[in-house]
């Protein structure tokens, strides 16, 4: 998929963009770009930028970040099974199994045809 930079919306309020710009620089000499380059380290010495977060972002951060440490494993659900299993007193759904399987296997069978 192409995306057509010249007739994308977000450029209709530039007056002109990249693309649409006339060659500003046609010297290549050494002196004008040092004298960029000075201009550019004296603004960058003058000003700061900075980067504030919303509270909705910063709750995105929080949550990826307990996302990505959780282990994705229900302790307290694996220790209730295996003591189910352990005294005997867990049931197997076998009906649910087997539509299970068969669920499965449909989806197999639209994938691969």
């Amino acid at each position: 998929m192409a995306i057509d930079v010249l007739n994308d919306r977000s450029f209709n309020g530039m007056k002109e963009s990249v693309a649409t710009a006339p060659k500003v620089a046609t010297n290549t000499t050494s002196a004008p770009v040092a004298q960029a380059k000075q201009s550019v380290s004296e603004m960058s010495a003058r000003s700061a930028d900075a980067v504030m977060l919303t509270d909705g972002a910063k709750t995105l951060a929080k949550a990826t970040q307990k996302a990505r440490d959780a282990s994705g494993i229900d302790e307290a659900k694996v220790e209730k099974l295996k003591n189910s299993i352990k005294d005997g007193t867990y049931k197997i759904n076998y009906e649910s199994v087997a539509n299970k399987l068969i669920d499965a296997e449909d989806e197999l069978g639209t994938i691969f045809g």
